[in-house]
């Protein structure tokens, strides 16, 4: 996990309305996929970790994407919420 490439991509998003659009739209792979097409190292373990911090709970990537797969395909993402500046 890097939290580093995480903060770094989720910045450029917001100073990126094209991008951070996309984003909004997208769901956990598809974030993934925009990330990784932008040059970032990010995971969906990642993305469901930054949502979950402040949780004393770890689980590995394989565990968290398994996670993701049980929620509801309409199921809003955080990361779908990023305001324009």
């Amino acid at each position: 996990m890097s939290n580093e490439q995480l903060n770094a991509f989720l910045a450029r998003a917001v100073s990126e309305p094209l991008l951070r659009k996309r984003l909004c739209s997208a769901d956990a792979i598809g974030a993934v996929r925009l990330a990784v097409r932008e040059g970032f190292d990010v995971t969906v373990g990642d993305l469901i970790r930054y949502k979950a911090r402040a949780t004393t709970w770890r689980l590995t990537d394989e565990e968290l994407a398994v996670v993701e797969e049980w929620q509801p395909r309409q199921q809003p993402y955080w990361w779908q919420f990023i305001p324009d500046k």
